[in-house]
């Protein structure tokens, strides 16, 4: 059997983890852009803090006395004569300095899909050679007949808005203007507004291209008249708008090629197509070990006794069940039924 459509962190991606919050996958995708974008010298990004824009210094500030500062790479980076710009605490840390402070997230109607499941975002397991790897489309011979034809399945994706106040820090006005620079050729794919588009690593999906946007104008925050005893501090705010997407990340997987669904009545026309998905009962196939459609493919492991153990399963599940005459006035009124294909 061939891999179609296989998404490696679908058998991996943890719900409730933090790492499979929407506000973490987003907030590291606008990190990386922000990396890319906005430097001290080639190779060496602008530190980036997750703060509020008063906090933006002192937060910078206890991140560089850390044993695990983040920004270490800075000690690298030396001036033309071979000085190092940047030096271990204590001594005082350097501007420049971006921070980027949450905003708030605003429900995206027209490019929502939640209401809806994706029936087919892979198949988890493929008949390969090799160790089952999770995430990876190949089982080998760790796989049992029963593992095959199953499907993974979620809910579509969700649409919001995340708004970030994204504001810039330093010294020197012509820091600041580079920085305008910058940030002014990157939106150059206008429509109405400033625009650009950054990739999200979402889990389970993949890496997808979202909209980012400059919402309002961007405004320079610099005092008129400076502290007395203090340096002018240049600071450039904005806010940027993420249109992003909250990914469900509870994957259910359902064996797809081995079930009978029996319905109300049979029928081909488009407009009867409901009729045929008004499920009545299923039927588990696996048990019988018989599907021709699997068996007619080459590299199908054997069943090795996979479909008693599923059968004792299910027993075991029946015989707790209270049948009440309720239950059995049910069955009479099931009537007659046809297998839709």
């Amino acid at each position: 059997m061939a891999a179609n459509n296989i998404h490696d962190d679908t058998l991996s991606a943890r719900a409730g983890s933090l790492g499979g919050t929407s506000m973490r996958y987003h907030e590291l995708a606008l990190q990386l852009w922000l990396n890319r974008l906005f430097i001290v010298r080639e190779g060496y990004p602008v530190p980036v803090v997750f703060t509020s824009p008063m906090d933006a210094f002192s937060h910078f500030t206890t991140l560089w006395a850390d044993n695990n500062n983040p920004f270490k790479y800075l000690l690298d980076l030396k001036d033309a004569k071979g000085t190092p710009l940047y030096e271990p605490h204590p001594s005082p840390v350097r501007y420049p300095i971006i921070s980027v402070h949450r905003k708030g997230w605003r429900y995206r109607a027209y490019q929502n899909f939640s209401i809806h499941r994706f029936r087919h975002i892979n198949w988890p397991t493929v008949s390969d050679t090799g160790q089952p790897v999770n995430g990876k489309p190949n089982v080998g011979t760790g796989l049992r007949k029963i593992d095959l034809a199953n499907v993974t399945t979620s809910r579509m994706p969700m649409a919001w808005d995340y708004r970030f106040q994204l504001d810039h820090f330093c010294l020197r006005p012509d820091t600041q203007s580079f920085f305008m620079e910058q940030l002014m050729q990157e939106f150059w794919r206008t429509g109405g507004t400033p625009q650009t588009w950054i990739k999200v690593p979402y889990p389970g999906w993949g890496e997808k291209l979202v909209r980012l946007y400059i919402d309002g104008d961007v405004e320079p925050m610099t005092p008129e008249e400076p502290e007395d005893g203090k340096n002018v501090e240049f600071r450039t705010s904005l806010t940027l708008v993420l249109e992003g997407f909250d990914v469900d990340l509870r994957y259910k997987i359902f064996p797809a090629f081995w079930t009978l669904v029996f319905g109300a009545g049979s029928s081909v026309e488009p407009n009867r197509l409901d009729e045929a998905f008004s499920l009545i009962t299923t039927e588990d196939e696996r048990i019988q070990n018989a599907n021709p459609t699997l068996d007619s493919r080459p590299n199908v492991p054997p069943d090795d006794g996979g479909s008693l153990e599923l059968e004792n399963e299910q027993r075991s599940q029946y015989d707790v069940l209270n049948l009440t005459p309720e239950s059995f006035s049910d069955m009479v009124a099931f009537g007659q039924f046809t297998v839709s294909k």
